[in-house]
């Protein structure tokens, strides 16, 4: 069996979920699975895809952002401030299944896509060796 799952204890959010005493933003996530492999949607709206990392290390997957901070001198007063575009960090522990030479990443309309295929598995027909 093939599995994919986030890993907390990489990026802190079940910390996070205990002691919300961080400014830590977790991207919404969707994670598909099909008979060729998966795929993860980031929702990432406001970021350009020059700005996100995406590194694969030890059988982990980190996909993040590092927010700049705007030096512009401010010209108006912001009355009201519902959104910003934060620093993020996601992690995803991957089956040795995957085919990571394979990974694939869009980002179309604020969505982050990434495809991850599982590798060809070998149908080859077992050979018997008899015992001398």
């Amino acid at each position: 069996m093939t599995t994919l799952k986030q890993n907390p204890f990489v990026f802190g959010h079940l910390m996070d979920d205990f002691f919300p005493t961080t400014n830590a933003y977790y991207p919404p996530v969707n994670i598909h699975e099909n008979e060729k492999g998966f795929s993860i949607e980031l929702k990432v709206p406001g970021i350009k895809k020059e700005e996100v990392s995406i590194q694969m290390e030890k059988g982990l997957l980190t996909i993040s952002f590092q927010s700049k901070e705007n030096k512009e001198p401010k010209v108006e007063k912001l009355i009201k401030k519902e959104f910003s575009v934060k620093s993020f960090k996601r992690t995803f522990s991957l089956d040795e299944k995957i085919n990571i030479e394979a990974i694939d990443a869009v980002m179309e309309h604020g969505i982050l896509t990434l495809s991850l295929p599982l590798k060809e598995s070998s149908n080859t027909p077992k050979t018997v060796i008899s015992i001398k």
